[in-house]
């Protein structure tokens, strides 16, 4: 956990890990549903603006009962907990958004924050949640989590960040402004079970 402070016009990003978010049998249960899922995984997209057709590789899923059955709520319960933590004010939820993502050998997404843009911009609060099978079978794919500066009275990206490893059961928690990305993964096997999966999204501001 992190704390704000203000170094020659710097302002620390920061963020809340919960680990073991799940029960074992939760978040073993997920792991099995999703690896049976691999055909209906789709390339990855983006809603940010970017036309580089390599900002992103992964494979992502769109049925959102995996998760918002057991995310969602449990994202409810401890959301005072967090919002206090990132020295955010509560705030009504309108819905929460998820997807499941796979990452696997050279997958990666590139710096970029999720609420940039007017067709996301009621995003306030992005989580992510890890999973993968036991032992873990990857490397890489770390969670770089970057500062932000003031600048003309303007927030900007930094130079400056945090880096977080992917923990299975674990979640994470920030601000959809800021500027992040997910650094490429080394997957020797390619075997799409051997890879790094979340379960992340948004909780969208009313």
């Amino acid at each position: 956990m992190c704390s704000d402070k203000y170094e020659q016009n710097l302002l620390k990003s920061k963020c809340v890990k919960i680990e073991n978010f799940l029960t074992q049998a939760e978040n073993q249960k997920i792991i099995e549903s999703v690896i049976k899922l691999e055909a209906y995984f789709e390339k990855s997209t983006t809603s940010l603006g970017s036309n580089d057709p390599d900002f992103r590789i992964s494979k992502v899923l769109h049925l959102a009962p995996i998760s918002k059955d057991r995310i969602s709520s449990r994202i409810r319960l401890v959301l005072p907990q967090v919002l206090a933590k990132l020295g955010h004010q509560e705030f009504p939820i309108a819905r929460i958004e998820a997807q499941v993502t796979a990452h696997n050998h050279g997958h990666y997404y590139q710096t970029h924050n999720d609420n940039g843009r007017p067709n996301v911009a009621k995003r306030e609060i992005t989580y992510v949640y890890y999973f993968y099978q036991q032992p873990q079978q990857f490397s890489g794919g770390e969670l770089v989590l970057y500062d932000e500066k003031i600048d003309n009275n303007y927030l900007k990206q930094a130079n400056s960040f945090k880096k977080i490893a992917p923990k299975n059961n674990s979640i994470i928690f920030f601000l959809s402004r800021y500027w992040h990305e997910v650094l490429p993964v080394n997957c020797p096997s390619k075997n799409f079970a051997d890879g790094r999966f979340t379960i992340n999204g948004w909780l969208h501001k009313s």
